[in-house]
């Protein structure tokens, strides 16, 4: 497994504590699945990664782009011109998870909130799958928002989507 180094590049510890991140202070400051997102989207697994607090706050608004989704929300089904996009993100999350790869998983739902956001709406089916997608990801607010759907169920033991090649 790769190291979080400080922000100079160096390990954090002992010998520069200047540099140290405290995770309560982000969960304080940004939340938990901000600090779980930017943790996973870092970097490969493998490797080591200077910590940046201006790619937090991207985590961070990307999350707040996953809470606003439901402010445009109307209708149901999967719509013909994001199904292609639903399926390739699932194939590649998916994919990305078997592999480590978290970093590139994440990325690709970042691409595909773009594709529904230019669409200037999102239905209750593809939002319900996007957030299948991020829940291993970012659990907190995926349940929260998995209920305010009217969910009783946890959104965690939901079956993962299969992917169509089609």
């Amino acid at each position: 497994q790769g190291m979080i180094l400080g922000s100079n590049g160096i390990k954090m510890g002992k010998r520069f504590p200047e540099f140290v991140v405290n995770p309560s202070d982000i969960v304080r400051d940004y939340g938990a699945d901000t600090l779980r997102l930017y943790e996973m989207f870092i970097g490969d697994f493998e490797k080591a990664a200077p910590w940046n607090t201006n790619s937090i706050k991207g985590c961070k608004r990307f999350l707040d782009r996953v809470w606003a989704l439901q402010e445009i929300m109307q209708g149901e089904g999967i719509r013909s011109e994001l199904e292609s996009n639903f399926h390739k993100t699932i194939k590649k999350v998916g994919e990305d998870v078997d592999n480590l790869k978290a970093n590139t998983a994440i990325a690709a739902k970042m691409s595909l909130i773009n594709d529904i956001t230019a669409t200037g709406s999102i239905t209750k089916d593809e939002y319900e799958l996007f957030l299948t997608l991020l829940n291993p990801f970012a659990p907190h607010i995926t349940e929260e928002l998995w209920e305010v759907l009217g969910h009783d169920e946890l959104l965690c033991k939901q079956d993962w989507h299969a992917d169509d090649e089609a």
